[in-house]
């Protein structure tokens, strides 16, 4: 994830292998109560999640009718679909900021319905079709509720078109930073975790469901678009370039890549031959090779641990953004030129691309089937950097989950506030957890509950309850206490165990 609190001096402290106190910015919050349960959103995969919970009593949950019950993003997510695919053709001129075009979006209906809705803030929706019929739609910011002319049957699969306008620019996130589209002097990018997709295009906006995608991206002339997965075609005209895309794995709308502007592709060959494409401005080719060529070695260490890279291709995508950009979106994490102009290594560099990369296994592959869920992401990708530190000589996992338990403040990591979500607790505060985990069960279990949880449940998205109960399962312990005491604790033990 990106401008991550606390990460400029985390990596400060890489270099002098000092213990990190309470990050600027960061301040103590109220101790809460015992952390809260609530309804699983439906998940994006016909594999079933685990069902033994080691999970405290549950409270009352927020609900909004149009949403599925996300505790900290209560209008997000769509009941009654499951959206399978994406098809977004747009039009994009940079000079009037102004995207078109339409999104074809494959649905199976999970519940019978008279009408659904999807997620929606921005857009100006001009004609839905339903199976290529027109169908009434009505813009409920941040709803487009549709009607079809008849009632919708569970298991039932459906077309829906919908053609659109909007200027789009970034949004206030209720997590703090901005998030949606963000036009440049060149063209665009976007940054949508959590919530920034539905501002530029009506979708599913909630990480439970999962999707293909495809992009068709029509630019102004001699611009490059870029988006997930491979390219599957370009062709120029002078009235605009067009880039196709095909991301093939199941993919959340808050990991989607859009680029627009003056970029050039790099192709490589990883380890076991893995596709390698990356994306940097034309004018950083030269100063980003280092960057570039550090990508192989992660993979190859990451592998022996996560177990094999989880998706069909891998690259890094370098825009012009403002500092502290780091997202992980699919396949080819994005971050900003502005940390990386030096074309230096240093512990930033290092902190920021192994990060990003191990998400690919957390986040990417296994998503969270709800925003309180995020440090199964963030948590999880902070281990595998203090991993590769100590793996580069930059420090050792003992010492940075040490300098991470004293610069813990108050707060449950398995319930963060929505202010919360990307704080401290969900990034060292959650790995200074799994540092314990392994300190009890050990290294060989550790692991094997890491690969277990990839290889398990790829291309879903799960809770935390599911994962405490594969942890119980692995090691084949009552790991109740120890998760009350490490993860749902507002106030966590003085010392690792043993």
């Amino acid at each position: 994830m990106h401008r991550r609190p606390g990460c400029v001096l985390l990596a400060a402290c890489l270099t002098t292998f000092a213990a990190c106190a309470t990050p600027p910015g960061v301040v103590s919050t109220e101790a809460r109560s015992t952390p809260s349960t609530e309804p699983s959103p439906q998940l994006s995969t016909t594999s079933n999640p685990s069902t033994d919970s080691t999970q405290p009593t549950p409270s009352t949950t927020p609900t909004d009718d149009n949403g599925i019950g996300d505790s900290l993003f209560p209008s997000l997510g769509n009941p009654g679909i499951d959206v399978q695919h994406y098809t977004l053709a747009l039009q994009y001129d940079a000079l009037r900021n102004d995207l078109s075009g339409t999104v074809h979006l494959d649905v199976a209906m999970t519940d019978d319905r008279d009408e659904f809705s999807l997620d929606s803030d921005g857009p100006i929706v001009s004609k839905v079709l339903i199976d290529g019929q027109p169908a009434k739609f009505e813009a409920a910011d941040p709803e487009l509720l549709i009607t079809p002319n008849a009632r919708l049957s569970r298991g039932q699969h459906i077309a829906v078109d919908i053609t659109y306008r909007v200027s789009p620019r970034p949004v206030k996130s209720q997590a703090g930073e901005e998030v949606g589209w963000f036009p440049t002097t060149a063209g665009a990018y976007v940054l949508d975790e959590p919530e920034g997709a539905h501002t530029w295009v009506p979708c599913d906006d909630h990480p439970s469901d999962k999707a293909t995608f495809r992009f068709d991206l029509h630019v102004d002339a001699g611009k490059t678009g870029v988006a997930n997965g491979a390219l599957i075609d370009h062709t120029s005209s002078p009235g605009g370039d067009t880039w196709i895309w095909q991301e093939d794995q199941p993919t959340a709308t808050y990991l989607v890549q859009l680029l627009i502007g003056d970029y050039t592709l790099v192709d490589g060959v990883g380890p076991d031959n893995l596709p390698l494409l990356s994306v940097v401005l034309q004018k950083d080719r030269t100063t980003m090779q280092p960057y570039l060529d550090t990508i192989s070695d992660q993979i190859d260490f990451f592998d022996d641990y996560f177990g094999p890279y989880p998706f069909d291709r891998y690259g890094i995508a370098i825009t012009d953004s403002f500092e502290g950009l780091a997202m992980e979106t699919t396949e080819r994490p994005t971050f900003s030129r502005a940390d990386f102009a030096s074309g230096r290594l240093d512990s930033p560099q290092q902190l920021f691309l192994s990060h990003e990369l191990a998400h690919q296994w957390f986040g990417d592959a296994v998503s969270p089937a709800r925003w309180k869920d995020i440090w199964l992401n963030e948590s999880f990708a902070t281990y595998a950097e203090w991993m590769w530190l100590e793996h580069i000589g930059m420090g050792t996992v003992d010492s940075l989950a040490n300098a991470g338990l004293l610069g813990r403040i108050p707060g449950s990591t398995a319930d963060p506030t929505v202010p919360e979500m990307f704080g401290y607790d969900s990034y060292e505060g959650g790995a200074v957890v799994l540092h314990a985990l392994r300190k009890t069960i050990g290294d060989d279990l550790f692991f094997t509950l890491l690969r277990r949880w990839v290889a398990d449940n790829k291309g879903s998205s799960r809770t935390t309850e599911d994962f405490v109960a594969l942890a119980n399962r692995v090691s084949g312990m009552d790991l109740t206490k120890f998760f009350a005491t490490w993860l749902y604790a507002d106030t966590l033990p003085a010392a690792f165990p043993g």
